[in-house]
């Protein structure tokens, strides 16, 4: 399913034809109006960087939009939405989406990077290479330049993916750079390998739903389906609504038993 409509921004206070305008529903109109004019592109931002860290990619990819609406020249939301399109599953999108920015920010490193992802996922390895080692020769440090090295030497089955991988981690600290790179792996079927980046994670960050969540699916990939079953649990204790923790304790209960059905969900995640 194309996500292009995502990067639409749509008006909150549109209302349906056939409901009636009574003065509650003009004022919640007036007032949602209000909200989403007073927003700045940092307040957008800060939403897009929550939603992401719960998982929501969808929701991330929408205030992502949010912020360039409110700031055209902020690189990191031009970045951030190609990241997301990748982890939903779209990297043909992606790819169209760093081809326009880059024309707006030549040579920008980390769009460089999310353009190197996306013809990774494409199985373009040799354009995806070329385009990172530009990323890694542009001017900063980033984590993301390294996990998408990293991920075109999994791709590739070049035995220098840990250390690309170790790179990243040192650069930045974050929790969520460890649980991406471990689904960065889950996605080329690497669940033993992912599984130690995801328990680093939950150690740096144990009060995180969607950290245990990422540590539970590696576990469960991997055959460990009683101890992928106490991280849902633990998911499920810090957030009773996730409904895909309630899934997958369910089939890890029944010690995977349904896994042909589900193995290519995650990976739609």
């Amino acid at each position: 399913m194309a996500r292009f409509k995502h990067l639409e921004l749509p008006d909150n206070t549109e209302q349906d034809s056939q409901s009636p305008k009574t003065d509650a529903t003009v004022k919640r109109s007036a007032e949602k109006s209000e909200r989403r004019y007073k927003s700045t592109a940092d307040d957008w931002m800060r939403e897009a960087n929550n939603q992401r860290r719960l998982g929501q990619y969808e929701s991330a990819l929408r205030a992502y939009g949010r912020v360039l609406e409110c700031e055209r020249s902020h690189v990191s939301a031009w970045v951030g939405q190609a990241q997301m399109l990748i982890l939903l599953g779209e990297p043909r999108q992606a790819e169209m989406w760093t081809i326009s920015s880059l024309k707006l920010f030549p040579n920008n490193a980390d769009l460089l990077a999310a353009r190197a992802q996306a013809a990774c996922r494409l199985g373009n390895y040799k354009e995806a290479l070329a385009f990172n080692d530009a990323a890694i020769q542009g001017e900063g440090t980033c984590a993301y330049r390294w996990s998408v090295r990293g991920e075109i030497m999994t791709a590739t089955k070049s035995t220098t993916a840990t250390h690309c991988f170790d790179s990243a981690e040192q650069l930045d600290t974050d929790w969520l750079v460890r649980t991406e790179n471990a689904k960065i792996l889950l996605h080329y079927g690497q669940a033993l390998k992912a599984l130690g980046r995801a328990m680093a994670a939950v150690n740096v960050a144990p009060d995180s739903p969607f950290a245990w969540f990422i540590r539970g699916i590696c576990e469960y990939n991997a055959g460990f389906h009683k101890q992928a079953g106490i991280s849902f649990h633990q998911v499920l204790q810090l957030e009773p609504g996730f409904s895909e923790a309630k899934k997958y304790l369910a089939l890890a209960q029944q010690g995977g038993g349904f896994w042909k059905r589900w193995k290519n969900f995650f990976r739609r995640r």
